[in-house]
């Protein structure tokens, strides 16, 4: 039985794909680091908050922390001391923009949700590795029990049933879609910092 041979045109440029992968030190997301050898292991304190929303620094503090344990690619440690490096972050603002009213009473419909953040990953001897500064994460939630959309993800975490929806007050629905907004943000905001400060790309 004949075999067949490849062709070397194919198998020269193949090799030479592969040549290039490794040339930029090609790696999937979340499988390796863009900091220095020598940087394996983070610390993150507590988040500070310099916004009115109470628990808002520790909750992003969780997810941070999350974040950069789930992928293994450096370890989380407690003590600042101890780490290679710190990520140091800091909420500056939350505050919202009316982005759509009622024409006859100017009731708030819809409204942005404006998070800004500050973050810095350094060296125990304060060498920086990574910065951003007003980092903005912005997000649309509803005003009023009419623009509520039910089918979201946002209202189904909500634990509010449909036919109970009726009977909150304008006020408190916009509380309560506000929050929601807000985990979503911090959600987001950590996957940003993580995917800058530490995963590798091209």
């Amino acid at each position: 039985m004949k075999t067949k041979s490849l062709n070397p045109v194919f198998l020269l440029a193949s090799l030479l794909a592969l040549l290039a992968l490794g040339g930029c030190g090609y790696k999937f997301r979340g499988s390796g680091s863009v900091l220095p050898d020598d940087v394996k292991s983070v610390a993150i304190p507590v988040v500070k908050n310099n916004t009115s929303e109470s628990g808002l620094g520790i909750e992003f503090t969780e997810k941070l922390r999350s974040r950069f344990e789930r992928f293994g690619v450096v370890d989380v440690l407690e003590s600042n001391s101890d780490a290679d490096a710190v990520l140091e972050t800091v909420i500056k603002r939350v505050y919202t923009e009316v982005r759509d009213v009622t024409g006859v009473t100017d009731i708030s419909l819809e409204e942005d949700l404006i998070l800004v953040i500050d973050s810095e990953l350094k060296r125990r001897n304060g060498q920086i590795l990574w910065r951003v500064d007003d980092y903005v994460v912005r997000e649309t939630f509803a005003g009023t029990s009419d623009v509520v959309v039910t089918s979201s993800s946002s209202f189904t975490q909500s634990g509010i049933g449909v036919g109970t929806l009726g009977t909150i007050g304008n006020r408190e629905v916009s509380r309560g879609q506000q929050r929601l907004a807000l985990s979503e943000m911090l959600d987001e905001a950590s996957r940003v910092i993580y995917e800058d400060a530490v995963a590798a790309d091209f």
